[in-house]
């Protein structure tokens, strides 16, 4: 025998499957497509691209206000997060080589000088080098010959950087990707609960 549910109680659980959907949905989507902007090439525009459309979709559920809300705290949660992963992940599963600065170069950037250091690896068979610029550890101080340690990602994925760069997350990142997710998913409950209660 089948139970026939009042129309009222199909749009009630409707709803709560759709908010509840929303509260788990959306941040898994933003840290998968936090994870494939760390990766410079056409994944980084899908992860983007993605990223979009999950936050366009969320605003929309939540309400004008609300999903406002959302859509600034998820993206900043975004830009948080990737970098904390790639921290954590280089930390823990980069192969550490022996290498020397066999190049640097700079180049002009919106607010003063860059600098890239090629990078050569000389504990390995086949020397490998590697383009490293300054956010991932090519300073003022390195000078072409000089001795550093260099640390790649086995899987390719991250962007080899050199060892002065690579200390696992910063607190920083853990906590102030920790209070974004908190205040996204607070502003998805806030949101979803206020669109029931207009529509009561």
């Amino acid at each position: 025998m089948t139970e026939v549910y009042p129309r009222a109680s199909r749009q009630e659980l409707r709803r709560r499957l759709g908010t509840l959907g929303v509260l788990v949905f959306l941040p898994l989507a933003l840290t998968g497509c936090a994870w494939l902007a760390q990766h410079q090439g056409p994944l980084m525009l899908a992860g983007a691209i993605l990223a979009m459309l999950s936050l366009v979709v969320a605003w929309a559920m939540c309400g004008a206000g609300p999903g406002a809300c959302v859509a600034v705290s998820g993206f900043a949660f975004m830009l948080f997060v990737g970098p904390a992963m790639g921290d954590y992940l280089l930390n823990h599963r980069g192969v550490r080589h022996g290498a020397v600065i066999g190049d640097v170069s700079t180049y002009w950037k919106k607010h003063g000088d860059g600098r890239a250091c090629t990078v050569v690896t000389t504990d390995t068979d086949k020397s490998d080098a590697y383009e490293v610029d300054d956010p991932d550890g090519c300073e003022g101080d390195l000078r072409e010959g000089q001795d550093v340690t260099l640390v790649v990602d086995p899987e390719g994925w991250l962007k080899p950087r050199l060892s002065s760069r690579v200390n696992g997350v910063a607190p920083y990142l853990v906590w102030t990707s920790a209070g974004l997710l908190t205040a996204t998913e607070g502003f998805v409950l806030y949101g979803r609960l206020r669109r029931r209660g207009l529509r009561a």
